[in-house]
């Protein structure tokens, strides 16, 4: 206790004696920023070697160690149209596949030995390669890299890894609102189809080859368009003719640098809307195309953009007003393409409108008026001070000069934008204003629940949904013989008959039953329990009982939810509902009471997973699934179709098996999914019943 009171009166005493000068000041002086100090650039040599491969070398005899950055002319954005994500396909299975000396395995497990550490990573407009590890290392890393670069294995089974990779992030990409917002607004400016706004999907990965990533390695994987560079614990000269050792014998084969894609612009006004039914608030973007780094009014524009951000909307929108969650903005300016200039907030539903319009009047007032000393200052103060940050160490430093020398910019860049943002004036940031933004042309997208909106989108003009649905891969059935499409309606109709009736399956209007699932997941064996409800054609509910209370799925064809108790419902992940509508399309009911709009094949005998049958494909809208029948009573065996799965489309088979007659139908009691030989899950029917009296209402979606 005496303690605290000596330490109470020693910060009394401290608060007496200094408080005073405190009070005294004003604030804006206790917070000036000191002139920055001049930036220490490290020495850089370089060197071409004979191939034409070029070299940046820096010694930094602070820690024991070296990396290796190397930048290689090419990126997503060279990608052909029909194949998009073959970059990122290759930059990935040249790292994972490993090297003719160094396959991936034996490639990890060295490297895991070694403490080191090499990657691949592969962007719109470059492939960087990095490699990070011990001095002592260094002829061993070399001999991998110069292996890895020029001899790339590409085994098939690495090159499936990566194109599973690559479909569970198709499958995932409508999980986040600010992902979906961000990606459908790069479209709206670019063009749906540029290579600076495209996406992979389904269809562009199943068309990859291994062919393709070797034609893509040759193409683009020469010493000419290669930029090294190497700090670290060394010394340059007898580094660089380490360098020369292992890099020259690799033989000049010329290939062409790339030039960047063109973009072209037309300044519109439009209003575009995503649902997004599980959000309880707005994602807003607006904006139009931006500039390229190297534009004279860049420095200006990075001044004006501090202000309209931070100084503007940010203080408007969110501390005064109380609207949003966040508030951005971005005067986008690309190396090598113009950027993209945006605005944007998360706020709640019921002020989406208002929002939008507060955002516009602020680029407006930007442009009306010059702004005032103090947001000059500290806009500039913000930049300058945020820039030492961009060269506090050696690997940046050099990584940036790479950058520049890839992209064509002087070495100096970095340093002549600082001057320049140092001379801005109020008179430059007006300029740029009135010059660069187009309140009256931007484009405005919102991701969100319209009918909790405080107005109607079309009061700030024609609404134009954006529809994100991922596209399922399609399946094309050959086209049958008359013999092949005679027979399969034949076996179908038998089918029917055996199910009990095509007059029995047409008078169905809804089905109950009582349900044990089980499902395999990576986490064990996962048991459930619950009821089923179906009303045709579209219209399902799955009650699953669980120790927290009764959780719902509801799924119709336009929406599909979630409801767990305590919690507020939300809208069912994609990949799952688009399951649930499968298994819809295909129930034996729906599948009798449109017989006549599937296209039908007979394909003979097969044997799936140990069972033999007569194998019939079924086909409509470019969905295709196949039935295998038994030979004798008719009765479905099993099915096989796509799947929708967290890791993308799969082909299942699903064992029919258990049959029992309800209510007229014979219904497979059991039934098993199979991916592969890999039993996914299993659903038993304890109790059954078709056309019970439903309460519409048990379906409705709230």
């Amino acid at each position: 206790m005496k303690r605290t009171h000596i330490i109470k009166n020693f910060a009394f005493f401290f608060l007496v004696i200094f408080g005073v000068g405190f009070a005294q000041k004003n604030p804006k002086e206790i917070f000036q920023y000191p002139p920055l100090h001049a930036i220490q650039m490290p020495k850089i040599a370089e060197a071409v070697l004979k191939n034409h491969m070029r070299l940046f070398l820096v010694e930094d005899p602070q820690y024991p160690t070296i990396d290796i950055r190397i930048m290689i002319h090419t990126g997503s954005v060279y990608d052909p149209p029909e194949k998009v994500g073959l970059a990122s396909i290759a930059g990935t299975v040249i790292r994972t596949g490993g090297s003719q000396k160094f396959p991936g395995d034996v490639l990890d497990a060295l490297l895991e030995t070694l403490g080191a550490r090499i990657e691949i990573e592969m962007d719109q407009t470059m492939a960087m390669v990095s490699a990070s590890f011990l001095k002592e290392d260094i002829d061993k890393i070399l001999e991998i890299l110069v292996d890895l670069l020029r001899y790339p294995l590409f085994p098939e089974e690495k090159i499936e890894l990566a194109k599973i990779e690559q479909r569970s992030m198709v499958a995932r990409r409508n999980d986040d609102v600010r992902e979906i917002a961000d990606r459908e607004f790069q479209k709206l400016i670019y063009g749906k189809d540029h290579p600076y706004a495209r996406h992979t999907e389904y269809a562009f990965i199943d068309a990859i080859t291994r062919d393709d990533l070797v034609q893509f390695h040759q193409k683009y994987f020469q010493p000419n368009g290669m930029i090294l560079g190497i700090w670290g614990d060394f010394k340059t000269q007898e580094m660089k003719k380490k360098l020369a050792k292992i890099f020259s014998p690799w033989p000049e084969s010329y290939t062409e640098i790339p030039r960047p894609p063109s973009v072209e612009y037309a300044y519109t006004f439009s209003v575009h809307y995503i649902h997004k039914p599980d959000v309880n608030q707005s994602n807003i973007i607006l904006g139009h195309i931006g500039t390229t780094l190297d534009n004279p009014d860049y420095p200006a524009l990075v001044v004006m953009n501090q202000i309209l951000s931070w100084d503007r909307m940010f203080k408007q929108i969110r501390t005064r007003e109380g609207l949003a969650y966040s508030v951005w903005g971005y005067y986008g300016a690309e190396y090598d393409h113009p950027g993209v200039f945006s605005v944007g907030c998360q706020t709640k539903s019921q002020s989406t409108v208002k929002a939008i319009r507060m955002m516009l009047e602020e680029i407006r007032k930007i442009q009306n008026e010059e702004v005032s000393d103090e947001e000059l200052q500290k806009s500039k103060d913000r930049y300058l001070n945020g820039f030492v940050f961009k060269l506090d160490s050696k690997a940046k430093i050099i990584q940036r000069q790479m950058t520049y020398l890839y992209y064509g910019l002087p070495p100096n860049f970095a340093e002549k934008v600082k001057n320049e943002v140092e001379k801005v004036t109020k008179a430059d940031v007006l300029r740029v204003a009135r010059k660069y933004l187009h309140p009256e042309h931007v484009h405005i997208l919102v991701v969100g629940r319209e009918e909790e909106f405080d107005e109607p989108l079309s009061q700030l003009g024609e609404v134009h949904p954006i529809d994100i649905t991922i596209p399922q891969p399609q399946k094309q059935m050959p086209p049958p013989t008359p013999e092949e499409e005679s027979q399969a309606r034949l076996l179908l109709n038998q089918m029917f008959t055996a199910l009990g009736g095509m007059d029995s399956l047409l008078a169905i209007r809804n089905g109950k039953w009582e349900v044990q699932i089980t499902q395999n997941t990576p986490m064990g064996e996962m048991a459930l329990e619950g009821e089923i409800w179906i009303a045709y054609p579209d219209q399902m509910r799955i009650d699953f009982n669980t120790s927290w209370g009764k959780m719902k799925m509801l799924v119709n064809s336009q929406e599909a939810w979630i409801e767990i108790p305590g919690q507020e419902s939300m809208a069912m992940p994609e990949v799952q509902a688009n399951s649930v509508r499968r298994s819809l399309r295909q129930d034996f009911v729906n599948l009798a009471k449109n017989f006549s709009e599937w296209k039908v094949q007979y394909l003979g005998p097969a044997t799936w997973n140990g069972i033999k049958g007569e194998e019939v494909a079924i086909a409509k809208n470019g969905e295709v699934f196949h039935l295998l029948l038994d030979s004798s009573s008719k009765l479905p065996l099993a099915k096989r179709y796509t799947e929708s799965g967290e890791e993308g489309p799969f082909e299942a088979t699903e064992v029919l098996s258990d049959y029992k007659k309800l209510g007229g139908i014979f219904t497979p009691m059991k039934s098993e999914v199979f991916s592969g030989e890999k039993k996914i899950s299993q659903t038993v029917i304890t109790q059954g019943q078709y056309n019970v009296e439903l309460d519409s209402a048990m379906f409705k979606i709230k």
